[in-house]
């Protein structure tokens, strides 16, 4: 059987904001599209809080942490928990045909096949890692190292999630340690209905490994693991044109507004 070529996007920039918007243009515009792009993004961001689409920031995020800290707060498109990103974190992104042979239909299934692919190539290299069924991340020796969402719509499969490499876990700490009496944001979103995290005990490769993999290393384990489960071979690549218009777009018309990242601030403090 023909195995359908992928590319390896591994290009991007520090602003969260940016990063979140080619996300989302990945699987739109794929989604349009009869023939797809299947897609492996590697990418880094500077240091950032990203909420889950159906999550409330005065539940997830220490806002004055944040604000003093110069750490930006954001929202992606898809469902899931509150991550923490920075420099010492790698974020993968899978985006394929729902039609390819390797493809199941269901996320949960996707999870257990590609990111269980992903904890074998990591494997290769020498770290540890196992996917977690029951709580959907990566995990060394018993500790979180991954968060993961998705989303699946007309004819993609689309998986993002994080990779503590060397990540800063007090800064982490403090940005989700949520103090009492935070103001409330409400948003217009009806989908929204404030869906909380569940609090893991985390690590990074670095700190279980007790010294640090090049990055390089970590990549090549992610490209790795993906090859060997879907056979194919994954060739350098760039954004498409229609994708980066609407990235930009996206960028433009929600991602730097506040009012998709934090919601409004209400006035009347509702019960936490």
């Amino acid at each position: 059987m023909r195995c359908s070529p992928w590319r390896l996007i591994d290009e991007g920039t520090g602003d969260i904001f940016y990063n979140l918007s080619v996300e989302e243009a990945l699987a739109r515009a794929n989604a349009e599209r009869v023939e797809k792009e299947n897609t492996l993004r590697l990418w880094m961001s500077r240091s950032a809080v990203v909420l889950g689409r159906f999550q409330c920031v005065h539940k997830e995020v220490n806002l004055v942490y944040c604000t003093d800290h110069g750490v930006a707060v954001a929202r992606r498109f898809t469902g899931g928990g509150t991550v923490y990103h920075d420099p010492g974190n790698l974020n993968f992104t899978v985006c394929v045909d729902q039609h390819e042979p390797y493809v199941t239909r269901t996320l949960p299934e996707l999870y257990w096949n590609f990111v269980g692919a992903i904890s074998r190539g990591l494997q290769q290299v020498g770290v540890p890692a196992v996917y977690d069924a029951e709580r959907s991340c990566m995990r060394i020796h018993g500790r979180k190292v991954s968060g993961i969402a998705g989303w699946v719509k007309r004819g993609v499969a689309f998986i993002h999630g994080t990779l503590l490499v060397d990540s800063d876990l007090d800064r982490l700490h403090h940005c989700l340690d949520v103090p009492p009496g935070q103001p409330v944001y409400a948003r217009p979103d009806s989908k929204v209905r404030c869906l909380e995290s569940k609090r893991d005990i985390v690590t990074t490769i670095a700190r279980e490994l007790g010294s640090t993999l090049s990055l390089d290393d970590i990549k090549h384990a992610v490209i790795a693991g993906i090859c060997g489960f879907t056979g194919c071979v994954i060739e350098p690549d760039t954004l498409t044109p229609d994708e980066r218009q609407l990235a930009e777009a996206l960028y433009r018309d929600r991602y730097s507004h506040p009012e998709w990242n934090l919601g409004v601030p209400v006035r009347d403090q509702l019960t936490q």
